[in-house]
């Protein structure tokens, strides 16, 4: 069996939404992301990145209405350089914090915002 860490370099969590602009906006304005790709005509597929990392975006009403509806939340924890500093940045922009920052005992001052999809964003930096 070949060992796979010599051939995976990244992933890219892609998130179901209703509305891609909506999202892309969201994203940019609130969070600080900027605007990577769009794709389609209808618009079916985009991205935004910030440093070093991408987070993808599907329409998918589908799926969307199944995590509002049964509630879900699927998490995306995203490493940042500086926790506190982003906390105050996303509170000030209007972000549904559900989380406050603190520090956590798997070594990581961390915060939760619940984005506009309903998925929840775990930023985090190491202790």
């Amino acid at each position: 069996m070949t060992d796979s860490s010599t051939f995976i370099y990244s992933t890219v969590p892609v998130i179901a939404t209703h509305n891609i602009e909506k999202s892309l906006s969201y994203y940019s304005e609130i969070l600080g992301f900027s605007v990577d790709f769009k794709y389609g005509d209808p618009l079916t597929y985009a991205g935004v990145k910030s440093g070093n990392a991408e987070i993808y975006f599907t329409l998918d009403p589908d799926m969307a209405q199944l995590f509002q509806k049964e509630e879900c939340n699927p998490e995306i924890f995203i490493w940042v350089v500086d926790a506190g500093h982003l906390f105050n940045i996303h509170a000030a922009n209007g972000a549904e914090i559900i989380e406050p920052v603190s520090d956590r005992p798997w070594g990581a001052r961390q915060y939760v915002v619940r984005e506009i999809n309903g998925y929840h964003l775990k930023f985090a930096q190491a202790l």
